[in-house]
């Protein structure tokens, strides 16, 4: 087959729905959205996929035999994790440490909460716990803060953990010990003792060790972090490879990698479960990143809205800050992800009546893909925001997803008045403007909270709204924001799948050291402990290189970082940090380590925070290696005029704005052109998405036939 004939595909598996981003390589791209399956990940992926075979012509033997890479990115851990069906855990432990899950840490029990509620110690809740207390052992040992061996391994104690747990019914065993990251001797002869029991007792339980899944400090957020890939990884696992087979059986035979939460591909052999956790939203950071150097702006604010959440992460200065210790479902984890915040608000958002108070409250809590809101028809009871949309006349009941799902108003506007409207009793318009009107103020407090937390001037970021139900309450969300400029786009519904297309090939590799430097040290201090930090990057580019030459890259088209996690002494907020040299050979070499470390700890806390007499920690050393794959072209065509033309006016209908219902125009985004300037009130539908331009706003479609919203 002739390679310009090729194409590659994205898939990005949300909550609500499943998007297809398909590039070719003239850069022309096509999308397409199915209804999420949880159920089944493969159902909803490859309805996706062939519903674009057929917007590109083609059958699916043709489009899967013209597929030359296929990118995924999913949910599926995170489910998983959300609703607690993974495997039945036990976890042995170092002795004394059986309450860990339990105790928490105290940021674990806070940390989801908007501002006012941290504040409130009184609504602080702890997670329940991924292993009950039952179902954990302690063993006796102990490794001390230099990795040195102080209590040797009680082995019969593990023999006798072991054969309890499998009477108990596991189906995983963890094995987390004390500073095993340091040295993990007792971890590694432990699981020797426990395979060797599981093996004779019959059985075949699979066993994670807290040195491969997550070798880190902190060992809260390292168990976490294993626990989840001991009870999830099965799932992924699963669902790949039917994913597979069907693509095999289907005629596909090019290239099939994951979505990291870090921000790159990988293959599913290379895969951890708990890297995918945040496979899907980290696609829409991407394309942020993607878009802002697109127009020449280094500060982006990226917020998707779907069926589910939304999701807000930054572009600082052209780069995406990696958090070595992210919140997950209320966990923390030791597991590098992308800092992506998110909330529970999307267009599946169940509105309701709160009993002790009787107010209107909207959220956390969504009606999902199945059975949805009230208006798909799917058996779904709970009034949503999708819902109140419908009823506020934003969304054409007969053109939803393209017409493909027909939305039933009446029974959306029932809903509404039975559970909102009467209980309040207001008018059906006001009840579906209230549940709007707290979901954006909702979401514009969480833009608000993530710039404010990090002490960053909001007028210094453009902010671009995407997802399916982004470009609907857009204008909500930012409304009396000072940004830079706010954007949207054709393909917003699928932008996250269109982010996994400018996503490079990566591997990231991590290894936890407790390194505790003196305030000023003398020149043979920073040389020797340079050589112990040159040890372990050569390691980790070692392992690192060799997985990314087996793939088939040449090493010169492997783009390498140098990371350090490095913090004051005794302060808690540490950075990751970009190092300007591959290698601590001199004491030039170590001074520009901390200069970098000092400029970055500068620019996010001040340089009045810096505390340079009380030395430093390094905690951690990262090494990632990149190639950058074929990008999206997205090609400029003049503009035209500002007047849209005739044929792409569908008509009016009425929809209520701050009060009153108005005549609003509906436009048809295939009819528009750049240059092209909607005034508000109006309406953009698209088959993927609805734009809502309210009164006293216009939008105007550029170059790049990008959508600016803008205040009149």
């Amino acid at each position: 087959m002739e390679r310009d004939k090729e194409f590659s595909c994205y898939i990005d598996v949300g909550g609500t729905f499943t998007d297809c981003f398909v590039i070719d390589r003239e850069g022309r791209f096509y999308l397409s959205k199915a209804p999420s399956t949880p159920h089944n990940v493969a159902m909803g992926t490859f309805e996706a996929m062939e519903l674009a075979a057929q917007g590109m012509g083609m059958d699916k033997r043709e489009f899967f035999s013209r597929l030359n890479f296929l990118g995924f990115g999913s949910t599926i851990v995170l489910n998983a994790l959300l609703t607690r069906r993974g495997r039945r855990c036990g976890m042995l432990i170092t002795k004394g440490f059986e309450d860990l899950l339990l105790m928490e840490r105290g940021k674990q029990t806070w940390t989801e909460y908007d501002r006012i509620d941290r504040m409130h110690p009184v609504t602080h809740r702890h997670v329940a716990p991924l292993i009950p207390k039952t179902l954990i052992r302690g063993v006796t040992e102990r490794i001390d803060a230099l990795g040195k061996p102080i209590i040797s391994l009680y082995e019969h104690e593990v023999a006798k953990g072991v054969t309890e747990l499998i009477g108990q019914g596991i189906e995983a065993l963890v094995i987390c010990f004390l500073w095993s990251f340091l040295n993990d001797d007792h971890e590694r002869r432990a699981a020797n003792i426990a395979k060797n029991i599981i093996t004779e007792a019959g059985n075949n339980i699979p066993i994670f060790l807290s040195v491969d899944i997550s070798p880190v400090l902190r060992e809260l957020s390292r168990a976490n972090a294993t626990i989840i890939e001991a009870s999830t990884s099965h799932i992924l696992i699963h669902a790949l490879n039917d994913m597979e087979n069907i693509l095999e059986r289907d005629g596909f035979r090019g290239t099939f990698q994951i979505m990291q939460s870090s921000g790159g591909l990988t293959p599913p052999r290379h895969l951890k479960a708990v890297e995918t956790l945040q496979s899907g939203p980290v696609g829409g950071l991407l394309g942020s990143k993607f878009v802002g150097e697109m127009y020449g702006h280094s500060n982006i604010i990226g917020t998707d809205m779907g069926g589910t959440s939304f999701d807000v992460g930054l572009v600082n200065k052209g780069e995406i800050n990696i958090n070595r210790e992210p919140v997950v479902a209320r966990f923390i984890l030791g597991m590098p992800t992308a800092e992506i915040l998110s909330i529970g608000a999307g267009g599946g958002t169940i509105a309701y009546i709160d009993q002790l108070t009787g107010r209107l409250g909207v959220g956390p809590e969504s009606a999902g893909a199945d059975p949805g809101p009230v208006s798909y028809g799917k058996g779904g009871s709970k009034t949503t925001v999708t819902d109140a949309d419908l009823v506020l006349g934003y969304i054409n009941p007969d053109y939803f997803i393209g017409g493909r799902i027909k939305l039933n108003k009446q029974k959306a506007e029932e809903a509404l008045k039975k559970q909102i409207a009467d209980p309040l009793k207001i008018e059906l318009v006001e009840a579906a403007w209230g549940v709007r009107e707290i979901i954006d103020i909702r979401m514009k407090e969480t833009i608000m909270g993530l710039i404010a937390a990090r002490g960053l001037e909001i007028s210094n970021y453009l902010l671009l709204g995407f997802g399916g139900a982004g470009p609907v309450h857009i204008a909500g969300y930012t409304k009396d924001l000072p940004l830079k400029g706010i954007l949207t786009f054709p393909y917003s519904s699928v932008f996250s799948a269109f982010g996994a297309s400018t996503s490079p090939y990566q591997r990231y590799f991590t290894k936890a050291l407790n390194m505790i430097v003196p305030p000023f040290p003398p020149q043979e201090t920073k040389l020797e402990l340079g050589q112990r930090i040159n040890k372990i990057w050569t390691e980790l580019e070692g392992n690192a290189l060799s997985q990314v030459l087996e793939e088939g890259f040449s090493r010169d088209e492997i783009f390498v970082r140098y990371l350090a996690q490095v913090r004051f002494g005794r302060q808690l907020q540490d950075l990751i940090v970009t190092s300007p040299v591959s290698r601590i050979n001199s004491v030039a070499d170590w001074d520009a380590l901390i200069m970098a470390f000092e400029k970055d700890y500068s620019e996010q806390y001040s340089s009045a925070a810096k505390y340079p007499e009380a030395g430093y920690e390094i905690l951690d050393l990262s090494f990632t290696c990149s190639v950058y794959l074929a990008q999206p072209k997205i090609k400029k065509r003049e503009k035209q005029s500002e007047k849209p033309s005739i044929a792409s006016i569908k008509g009016t209908r009425q929809a209520f704005f701050d009060g009153q219902l108005y005549a609003t125009t509906i436009y048809h985004s295939k009819g528009l052109v750049p240059g092209n300037l909607m005034k508000g009130p109006a309406i953009i539908e698209d088959p993927t998405t609805t734009f809502v331009i309210p009164p006293a706003y216009y939008m105007e479609m550029d170059e790049y036939s990008s959508l600016w919203l803008k205040r009149a």
